[in-house]
């Protein structure tokens, strides 16, 4: 049998992944859905789960491009979600989250930081903007933005 090459994609066109499946965890359904309207229209294939045991299952059984967790849920928080992804996986991780610690002495020392520290790849912080969320995405995947806006 004969090696593919990269060159093989010109004539085959089907081998050329067209579609990014993210995955999306997080406990607002409303954030959960308009992360999905976004993403619709830039040919991504988004899956949702609300908690964040379903959502490891759902990694588990399937493959997706890019994770997207929310840092605050009930059970088993978006750290630890973070933490459980990164051990099995090396995908591209955004933590998100609207919450920072209001005692800390450091202002940069903030939940997305310590989401950074448990593996994830970049983070967005809340409330976000569409071209906020691409680019956060474009990040995490090595891409050169399409939007040039900053996420943080």
């Amino acid at each position: 049998m004969a090696a593919l090459h990269l060159h093989d994609t010109k004539r085959m066109p089907w081998l050329v992944k067209t579609t990014t499946r993210i995955l999306v965890i997080d406990d607002d359904a409303c954030v959960s859905i308009a992360i999905q309207a976004i993403l619709a229209r830039r040919r991504c294939e988004t899956v949702l789960a609300s908690r964040a045991h379903a959502g490891i299952h759902t990694f588990q059984v399937s493959e997706f491009d890019v994770v997207i967790v929310d840092l605050f849920m009930p059970g088993m928080n978006g750290l630890d979600t973070i933490t459980q992804i990164r051990s099995e996986s090396a995908v591209p991780i955004i933590a998100m989250s609207g919450f920072r610690l209001r005692n800390s002495l450091d202002s940069d020392q903030d939940f997305l930081g310590m989401a950074m520290l448990r593996g994830a790849t970049t983070s967005l912080r809340k409330p976000f903007s569409p071209p906020q969320l691409v680019a956060a995405i474009d990040r995490s995947l090595g891409l050169a933005s399409s939007t040039g806006e900053s996420t943080q």
